[in-house]
């Protein structure tokens, strides 16, 4: 992969991360190549960044989450140093950061796509927000511990109402995480499909759907005290009686430089999903 400018987007909770940006970033300009460090939370602001050939992370899987937005909208590439907890989005350790980067400027790796979700989000039938997300949206209760009532349509077509704690819509990308959490099948991550899963069902549906990639899925909130939606985690806004959440597959796509193969995922996936305890090893 030809490179000029790589941009570093560190975790700016993690101690170790801002001064890891800084001595990648020195390694890379001794090696002629460019770069810019900038925290995660200002990497829309940065002046080059559209001038960015590949954005390398420092962090866990959210500082990923975090990052997507912009860099997918801009179709740069990223690669994930883990010093998270998990790192299912990540492609190496702390310390094998040379050896990946070696490979990189020896031409290795392989850009891999992956599907995001468009989320929209309509009251009186007006869109009031859209942004695009690549794990999940969540649609659930709010700060009262009520269930929701959530009347699910696929396509146009009713599916059935929820009375349930909330649902993930998920991406193949998410099926790791929230949504494995609460019982959803794991998909492996490159694949175009939808996840729809019930989060603690009551007297409802209870077993995960999976839809094709093209599926329109949309949720309208019957409660009487306010919901939640979050993308990628993330709290968007809070939900009403009558709003109507709207979730397609995205125009964008997020581009990951993978040096490992795809059988990476299934070899280590055991081990990612073992209880750490909150270890942050």
């Amino acid at each position: 992969m030809y490179m000029q400018t790589v941009g570093l987007l560190f975790n700016p909770l993690v101690t170790t991360s801002k001064p890891l940006a800084e001595e990648i970033a020195t390694w890379l300009e001794m090696r002629g190549i460019g770069t810019w460090v900038s925290a995660t939370s200002n990497a829309h602001t940065h002046q080059t960044i559209s001038e960015t050939d590949l954005v390398i992370t420092l962090g866990g899987d959210g500082t990923i989450l975090r990052a997507i937005p912009v860099v997918a909208s801009l179709e740069i590439p990223l690669i994930g140093i883990n010093l998270g907890r998990v790192g299912f989005l990540t492609e190496c350790m702390p310390d094998q950061w040379p050896e990946m980067l070696t490979a990189i400027l020896n031409g290795g790796g392989e850009i891999e796509e992956r599907m995001m979700l468009q989320v929209s989000l309509l009251r009186a039938g007006q869109e009031i927000y859209q942004d695009s997300g690549l794990n999940d949206a969540v649609v659930s209760r709010g700060a009262l511990a009520r269930t929701v009532r959530l009347s699910a349509h696929i396509d146009g077509a009713f599916l059935t109402r929820y009375v349930a704690d909330g649902l993930i819509i998920s991406t193949a990308t998410g099926s790791t995480a929230y949504s494995y959490a609460v019982g959803g099948p794991i998909l492996p991550p490159w694949i175009d499909n939808l996840l729809l899963v019930p989060i603690s069902p009551h007297l409802s549906m209870e077993r995960p759907l999976v839809l094709d990639a093209s599926s329109i899925v949309k949720i309208v909130v019957h409660t009487e005290t306010p919901g939640m939606l979050t993308v990628d985690g993330h709290l968007v806004s809070e939900l009403l009686d009558g709003d109507c959440v709207q979730i397609t597959r995205s125009p964008q796509v997020a581009r990951f430089l993978r040096l490992r193969s795809k059988n990476g995922f299934f070899e280590s996936l055991v081990d990612r999903l073992t209880p750490h305890n909150g270890d942050l090893r």
